[in-house]
């Protein structure tokens, strides 16, 4: 397997905040997106995983669903 997909995932982004711990809606979008980025790496990581782990299992529908 690849060692890539045996590290841990990455670290969740800091939620984004003003100097008075205030959260504007632009700060709020944009930690969002981050969060959202960061569960697309997971995702893609686990799926690249399912699809190995078939492979390693013998059985012919390695692309999953």
């Amino acid at each position: 397997m690849s060692p890539q997909l045996l590290a841990p995932p990455p670290a969740l982004p800091k939620v984004q905040r003003s100097a008075d711990g205030q959260m504007t809606g632009a700060d709020a979008q944009t930690s969002l997106q981050a969060l959202y980025d960061v569960a697309g790496q997971i995702r893609a990581a686990l799926v690249e995983l399912q699809s190995e782990v078939r492979l390693a299992q013998g059985n012919s529908d390695a692309q999953g669903r």
